[in-house]
């Protein structure tokens, strides 16, 4: 072969065969499932990353809400017993006024025993002194 021709060959492209184009296309195809796969990986690795943070923020979200939780059972049984404490002093002072209404009641009523015996004593004195100045 002349030069000339040996450097035609060299530039010359030579078509592939079917098998050999199908044999490439397959080969593309591998490395993008490969290259594919690999990008899949690592989203997924990157998700579960995401997840596990995710998870251990929510149970620190649950912990101190079930802290403040306690923290409010607490001040709700101390307010409670206060309160308690307050309504058995109020109702022992409202018993000790119930007492003292019931004895100024029993004094009204007494005096009104007593004002009825004395008005009936008076009319009996008048009476008496009406009938020595009428009839005697």
């Amino acid at each position: 072969m002349s030069e000339a021709q040996a450097k035609e060959n060299s530039s010359r492209i030579i078509p592939f065969t079917p098998e050999e184009h199908i044999y490439l296309q397959q080969k593309d195809l591998r490395e993008e499932v490969r290259d594919t796969r690999k990008e899949l990986n690592a989203r997924m690795d990157r998700i579960e990353a995401r997840q596990d943070k995710l998870e251990t923020k929510i149970d620190a979200l649950d912990k101190k809400f079930d802290a403040k939780i306690d923290k409010l059972d607490a001040k709700i049984d101390a307010l409670d017993k206060k309160f308690e404490a307050k309504f058995d002093r109020l109702d022992a002072k409202i018993d000790r006024l119930a007492d003292r209404m019931d004895k100024f009641a029993d004094k009204v009523d007494s005096m009104n025993k007593h004002g009825n015996i004395m008005t009936a004593s008076v009319i009996g004195v008048a009476l008496g002194v009406l009938y020595v100045i009428f009839f005697k």
